[in-house]
């Protein structure tokens, strides 16, 4: 819609404009309009829509919608406008002619920038609605800035533009559509109707039926006189389509859509007062299909005067002929500029009927005018475009479109200037081949068929024709092949070509049948590697050309190509000394490269039988080429078409190229370069190799299973091996996260084959090659093989993939047949010789391998059908889908039963380590099979121990571990580890749980039935499982994080504690290791190596002679530690902890673990290069101990009273928070695991009411600090508990802030916290006589920290601090505080303290002198005795209590002594902006001394 008045109709012309490249780069959509802003037709009301076309993804990075909108009426429109909309209503539809006195005017410019509103994202056909495009005009009336004016725009450069006035812009929709053209505008209904608009550019692509003609016209602009007028022209310019006749031709068009004008003429624009008036506007020109009609055409330009007032006059013209007369081309692209002639006679009248300028003779008078001190001539630009498929701008391929012409000598001259082959000529570009190909090969075939007599004569032209098709070889030329197949398929028609063409390629093939010719011309092996390059489509004309001859001889031409087809394979098994030139190289890879489509040709010619016959001997001919390039790909491309076509499909034809195809794929998937020689691009290069025979592989197997082809699957049995070692290494190499169609091509092609395979073949697969690999290997290759597939099933193929799996399942089972069969027959005696000499490979057998793969099939989720609902018939129709008809898990339970059977003692516990586990998961199975069969073999498994060992040690420890792992598995898929757990709903859930049934009926009736295990060393075993077990599910309830980390941990130790009392320590060190891994994966590193350290205390240091040689440790089938010595393992172990330490910053940790193993290494084994090394690495922790800034946890006592499990009631624990952790966070941690708890403040002493409490859960928390470490039979009180001691019982008060502060969080189990109290009723005259303390001590089982962050609280007891004391204590406090600053203060340089060292001096003496020190005056003259006995007889109560008054006095002493120094420091190191400051500090302190001096000399003498 159109909301704009300009009193007379317009013409709005909308375009796309690309910014980046600053073209326009569609044609112009035309709408007409009335002055009101209506459709100048009002039947186009709301029709007023177009498509533009050929729209790339690249246009939308700058692309704008543009309209440029032109007045069509006076002049000078009226500034009033009064009436002048309807007057001129159907002005601007019409053309401006001589007989109209109007014109066009220039009267906006509207510009959308259609990037930045993301249109191209937009769904399909979905409608969008910008807000309204403004109409801007020149700022200024500048008349010559319109015709870039959008560019203005679309820069901002708002100096150059403004809104037109009484204009609200223009609205418009737009939606997206993807695809062709014509196939949008049959589908899409909302396109019906819709005009097009074209690009102005033809598309890179010339695509199939693609027929473009016409010629873009832009009136660019000129210079022109003024002649004798006082003010410049208003220039109006006339284009006219004339013939040499002077009959104008209807040709010019402006504008698309339904009111787009066309016409024999063209007005421009009107520029106001403009001698150089730049018009910007762009007519097509729709070039005539008749002959010659374009060629005798012209432009005339006649250049008119515009008045207001008078007629328009014309005062100059020129012309522009758009074709060279003398080769016929058309016009070139680009701006013309032309000359301004004076009128001829008759031209002002318009009366020439014959174009006399035209003429050599005519006599034209260029015009001139005077520009300074110059002269120069009128002139006038244009810049032309061809948009053409059928007119060239090129005069040597017009020549040759238009060959008959021409004599034999100047056509033989255009075929070598076609080729670039004369001097100055370049040859054909290939945008022009491509462009007028049909036209090209028309004429060329034509000239084939009438000079086919003569090979002289017709070779220059074979020479033509070889290189044009050789374009559509390359491989960035592949886009325009639709083109040339369309010619040959739906335009090409001459019966005389195919023998032209094979005698051609006789002549060039010759030379291979000759073993001493050489070609040594550049020319002949440059037509030689074209004719090859194109040698498919050749042979594509020669047999349509064939088909078309009425007259051909069907033997005659066979034979003919099967001697052309001989020399073919021929070439591709020259040597290189026969090869002579690098060319020819090119010419056998580019006849390989295309030679699917030349098998097309001949499956067209030949039959199946007879094209297998001459691809099989290609085949041979072909080498595997270790050059970089595509030959290899082609061949395997070739190979892949071969399997798709009826070539393949044919069984005799099968039959003939089989052998040829799989020795091929052998080369290639039978790759054996190590890697390690290799470039990354030589690796993938391979790679992309393996993964096309795949491929190709894959598409034979389809063919020969639909076929039923036994004689087949015997020819591609060699392919297995190379199969199975392609997977293995696919296997190796993938991260197993996503879906890889690479492994799923590889395993799908193995399972193929096997499914296809028969016993017999599967006997001579094994028999194969014995000298490579023997039965045996061979056949645990492949099991290994399969054990892989089946291990990763779920992710080779997806879950969902349900038959793919069964299928693969299926083939297993199969295989697993064929290995037992082998296994209970021929290969048991060797077994049993190794095993009980002791030579077998424990885990790497190729028992262990069918077991395992056994019992991964018997427990594979996705076979289990018995938790499916009855509804589920699909899922359970494709399981029971099989060839067997049975559940296949029951199948392999039958097999393994089998198997079991015929292994001796030995052989089946060295089958124990992979066998536990999977045996005790499937105890609980619903399948009774299966079920039963794991209870019998399990036990089948203790009883074999026990009768060779009298122990059970082996399995004990493998059902430890695997109780662990289930239990753990279970509580995971049964959403425990929630929460707390009720110990009592546990064990009930203990006891119906299948394993624990198992250990508690099963297995206690079988071992007192049984005559070798009913003793009380077997039951005891029963015993400590089910106990184990029970500790294992008190374990798993809790998940790995931070929530639950004091829950695991608590139920780590007790786990362990069972273990160590049952002596079960190798057990034991395994879940210290696996508590240590799951402390350092929460981030705790210090308590994970505590952890390790467990460990390390059940080993010790030896010397060379003593040292124990200790088994590999393993923890979860991770190798953690190798056989070694417990010496190194010990080491190895520290090592371990200390490295977690260092992670913690835990530097003295770490040195104790340094002083250690230094003494062990200085004492036990004499290693002193070592001892300096742990005394360097001990003087660097010295170092980072005082240069790391550290921050240590908070720790909290928390009580737990009520209704809690035993776990928790009625009992206190201490914790380690997190590094700065306030109390309020630790506290919200703690609520959110028991949310009905109740809080207790601190200040309440629970009592029987919150202990004996059934229903409710009470919560006391209170933040602590760390006291001292006493020894397990030492009270607390035993100590000092002063809280400036550390753990050590060491005054802290004088040592280093880094030695303070670590001392006092470190190596403690004694925590303080205190609540203040009132002893008297009535208040004391001085508020600081009732400041009472009470003190607890609380003592934790464990010194922290350790490998827990909780440690439950073991002892307690209460301390009275009375006002004296806790007046000693704050003194002290300040006294270190100071001591500490004023160190620092001397290290600085002179006037660089800031003032916080002058506020913490200024708050002593200020404080002190205010009043502070009063507080203490009743302490050291003793009248406290009397006004406040409570305080004299606490003091008095204890000899430590009675040193208080003599240790207040000390305290003040040793704090005048700091002041002193402090002071004194101070003077230096403050800066000069504080010394005011500075001086009242002196005076203060001044004041203080004094009165501390008088008030110690006030206490009563000792």
């Amino acid at each position: 819609m159109m909301m704009f008045t300009a009193g007379d109709g317009c013409q709005c012309l909308f375009s796309l404009w690309d910014k980046k490249i600053n073209a326009f780069i569609s044609d112009e959509f035309m709408v007409a309009v009335t002055g009101q802003g209506m459709p100048d037709d009002i039947s186009l009301m709301d029709k007023m829509h177009t498509l533009f076309t050929d729209l790339t993804q690249t246009d939308f990075e700058s692309l704008f919608l543009v309209c440029r909108i032109y007045r069509v009426g006076k002049l000078n429109a009226d500034n009033d406008m009064k009436g002048s909309g309807m007057m001129a209503m159907g002005n601007a539809a019409s053309p401006v002619t001589d007989e109209r006195q109007v014109y066009k005017r220039h009267f906006g410019v509207s510009v959308l920038n259609l990037t930045d509103l993301k249109v191209h994202q937009s769904l399909i056909g979905e409608e969008r609605k910008p807000d309204n495009m403004p109409i801007y005009q020149p700022k200024g009336g500048y008349d010559s800035n319109f015709s870039t004016l959008y560019e203005s725009i679309a820069n901002g450069r708002t100096d150059e533009y403004e809104v037109v006035p009484r204009s609200n812009g223009i609205a418009i929709g737009m939606s997206m559509f993807d695809g062709e053209s014509s196939a949008c505008l049959s589908k899409e209904a909302k396109l019906e109707g819709v005009h097009v608009t074209m690009r102005r550019h033809m598309r890179d692509v010339i695509e199939t039926g693609e027929n473009r003609n016409d010629l873009y016209v832009t009136l660019s602009g000129g210079d022109f006189s003024q002649d004798s007028k006082k003010t410049a022209k208003n220039i109006e310019v006339k284009v006219q389509a004339l013939m040499d006749t002077g009959s104008p031709i209807e040709c010019l068009v402006r504008g698309s859509g339904a009111q787009s004008l066309i016409g024999s003429n063209y007005r421009s624009t009107v520029y106001y007062h403009t001698n150089s008036p730049p018009y910007n506007e762009t007519i097509k020109l729709l070039i005539p299909p008749e002959p010659d009609k374009f060629e005798r055409s012209h432009l005339l330009f006649t250049f008119y005067h515009a008045s207001g007032s008078k007629p328009r006059a014309p005062f100059a013209f020129s012309f522009l002929e758009l074709a060279d007369s003398e080769t016929g081309a058309s016009i070139k692209d680009g701006e013309h500029t032309v000359m301004c002639y004076k009128l001829l006679e008759n031209m002002a009248k318009n009366n020439m009927i014959v174009p006399k300028y035209l003429q050599q003779k005519a006599k034209l008078q260029v015009r001139t005018f005077r520009s300074g001190l110059s002269k120069l001539d009128e002139n006038f630009r244009v810049h032309t475009t061809m948009c053409s498929t059928k007119k060239t701008q090129n005069g040597t391929l017009h020549d040759l479109m238009n060959w008959r012409q021409l004599e034999p000598k100047q056509l033989e001259i255009v075929i070598q200037s076609c080729l670039g082959k004369l001097p100055g000529s370049i040859g054909l570009q290939q945008n022009e081949i491509f462009k007028f190909l049909r036209e090209i090969l028309d004429a060329l075939c034509a000239i084939f068929s009438e000079k086919r007599a003569n090979l002289k004569a017709v070779l220059p032209v074979f020479h033509l024709f070889v290189h044009i098709l050789e374009l559509f070889t390359k491989s960035h030329f592949e886009m325009y092949t639709p083109i040339l197949t369309t010619y040959i398929v739906e335009n090409f028609k001459n019966d005389k070509l195919h023998k032209v063409l094979l005698q051609c390629l006789d002549h060039y093939l010759k030379w291979v049948d000759e073993a001493n010719s050489k070609t040594t011309s550049p020319d002949d092996v440059k037509i030689f590697k074209n004719a090859m390059s194109g040698f498919n489509f050749i042979l594509w004309f020669i047999n349509v050309s064939r088909q078309q001859d009425p007259n051909a001889n069907p033997d005659a031409f066979k034979a003919a190509l099967l001697e052309l087809m001989t020399r073919v394979n021929k070439l591709m098994t020259l040597n290189e000394e026969k090869m002579m030139t690098n060319a020819i190289k090119i010419v056998r890879g580019k006849t390989l490269k295309h030679f699917p489509s030349v098998v097309d040709h001949l499956l067209e010619i030949f039959s199946p039988i007879e094209v297998g016959v001459i691809v099989a001997g290609y085949f041979d001919a072909v080498p595997k080429s270790e050059l970089s390039g595509s030959f290899n790909f082609d061949k395997l491309t070739l190979v892949q078409h071969i399997a798709d076509s009826a070539v393949f499909k044919d069984k005799v034809a099968r039959s003939q190229t089989l052998p040829a195809i799989v020795k091929t794929l052998q080369q290639f998937l039978n790759n054996e370069v190590s890697d390690g020689n290799l470039t990354s691009k030589e690796k993938e290069k391979i790679k992309s190799e393996e993964n096309w025979s795949i491929k190709a592989l894959l598409s034979m197997l389809k063919v020969i299973q639909e076929a039923n082809d036994k004689q087949a699957m015997n020819e591609i049995i060699p392919l297995l091996s190379c199969l199975i070692m392609q997977l293995n290494k696919m296997l190796d190499v993938t991260h197993h996260e996503f879906y890889d169609e690479k492994i799923v091509d590889t395993a799908t092609a193995l399972l193929t084959m096997v499914y296809l395979m028969d016993d017999a073949q599967f006997s001579s697969y094994l028999m194969s090659n014995l000298h490579e690999m023997g039965k045996k290997e061979r056949m645990q290759s492949m099991l290994e093989c399969f054990h892989r597939l089946i291990k990763l099933n779920t992710v080779v193929f997806p879950h969902i993939w349900l038959v793919v799996q069964v299928f693969m399942t299926e083939v297993t089972v199969k295989l697993l047949e064929w290995s037992n069969v082998y296994m209970v027959g021929e290969f048991l005696e060797q077994k049993e010789i190794m095993d009980e000499s002791g030579s077998s490979t424990n885990g790497g057998d190729l028992w262990d391998v069918f077991y395992d793969i056994s019992m991964k099939i018997i427990m594979m989720d996705l076979l289990s059908n018995e938790n499916e609902s009855s509804s589920n018939d699909t899922r359970r129709e494709i399981l029971s889908f099989n060839n067997y008809g049975m559940d296949l898990r029951v199948h392999v339970v039958s097999l393994l039963e089998q198997n079991w059977s015929t292994l001796n003692n030995v052989s089946k516990l060295l089958l124990a380590d992979n066998m536990v586990q999977n045996l005790l998961s499937n105890i609980g199975c619903k399948v009774p099979e299966i079920s039963i069969m794991c209870k019998e073999i399990y036990f089948d498994l203790l009883k074999c121990e026990f009768m060779e060992t009298s122990d059970f040690k082996k399995v004990r420890d493998h059902t430890i571990s695997s109780v662990h792992s289930i239990v753990t598995e279970q509580h995971h898929d049964h959403g425990g580890g929630g929460g707390m757990e009720d110990p009592m709903k546990l064990n009930e859930a203990n006891k119906s749980n299948p394993l624990f049934l198992f250990f508690e009926n099963d297995l206690d009736g079988k071992f007192r039935e049984d005559n070798v295990l009913n003793n009380d060393e077997c039951l005891k075993f029963l015993e400590e499982t089910k106990q184990l077990f029970q500790l294992l599910v008190a374990l798993a309830q809790y998940p790995k994080n931070h929530a639950h980390e004091h829950e695991r941990c608590f139920a780590f130790n007790q786990l362990m504690d069972y273990l160590k009392q049952m002596k079960r320590e190798e057990s034991y060190t395994r879940y210290a290791h696996r508590m240590s891994a799951e402390l350092k994966s929460l981030g705790l590193n210090i308590e994970a190596g505590k952890a390790l350290l467990l460990h390390s205390k059940l080993l010790k240091f030896a010397d060379y002679e003593q040292d124990t040689l200790l088994d590999e440790f393993k923890v979860d089938s991770v190798l953690i530690y190798p056989q070694q010595t417990e010496t190194k393992r010990k080491e190895q172990i520290m090592l371990a902890a200390m490295a977690l330490f260092d992670e913690a910053s835990f530097f003295e940790g770490s040195i104790e673990l340094c002083d250690e193993l230094a003494k062990h290494y200085a004492n036990n084994v004499y290693k002193y290069r070592d001892v300096s090394q742990m005394m360097k690495k001990m003087a660097h922790y010295y170092e980072q101990i005082e240069e790391t800034d550290r921050f240590y946890p908070s720790i909290f006592r928390v009580g737990y009273y009520g209704a809690y499990g035993r776990e928790f009631k009625n009992k206190d624990f201490v914790y380690r928070g997190d590094v700065l952790e306030s109390i309020g966070d630790f506290t919200t941690r703690i609520k959110l695991k028991f949310p009905r708890a109740t809080m207790l403040p601190v200040k309440v002493d629970p009592d029987s009411s919150h202990f004996d409490n059934q229903t409710e859960q009470f919560l006391q928390i209170s933040k602590v600090s760390a006291g001292n470490t006493v020894s397990e039979d030492q009270a607390i009180m035993d100590v000092d508990q002063s809280e400036m001691m550390d753990g050590q019982g060491k005054c802290t008060a004088n040592m280093p802030p880094f030695v303070r502060s670590y001392r006092s969080n470190n190596n403690v189990n004694v925590f303080w916290y205190t609540r203040p109290f009132r002893k008297r009723e009535t208040k004391s005259k001085n508020e600081f006589l009732d400041l009472w303390v009470e003190k607890k001590f609380l003592k934790t089982e464990e010194v922290m920290p350790c490998c827990q962050r909780r440690s439950v609280v073991v002892a307690k007891s209460t301390l009275l601090k009375n006002p004296l004391e806790n007046a000693c204590v704050e003194i002290e406090k300040k006294n270190a505080e100071l001591r500490e600053k004023f160190e620092k203060m001397e290290g600085l340089a002179d006037g660089s303290a800031d003032n916080s060292y002058t506020m913490a001096i200024n708050g002593v003496v200020d404080a002190a002198v205010n009043g502070g020190l009063n507080n203490y005056v009743t302490f050291i003259d003793g009248t406290y005795k009397t006004e406040n006995p409570e305080i004299y007889d606490d003091v008095m109560s204890n000899e430590i209590k009675r040193k208080a008054p003599r240790r207040l006095i000390v305290a003040l002493q040793e704090q005048m002594v700091l002041l002193t120094w402090g002071v004194g420091v101070h003077k230096s190191k403050c800066s000069e902006s504080l010394l005011p400051l500075h001086e009242h500090i002196e005076m203060m302190y001044a004041k203080l001394k004094v009165s501390v001096e008088e008030m110690i000399a006030k206490a009563p003498r000792e």
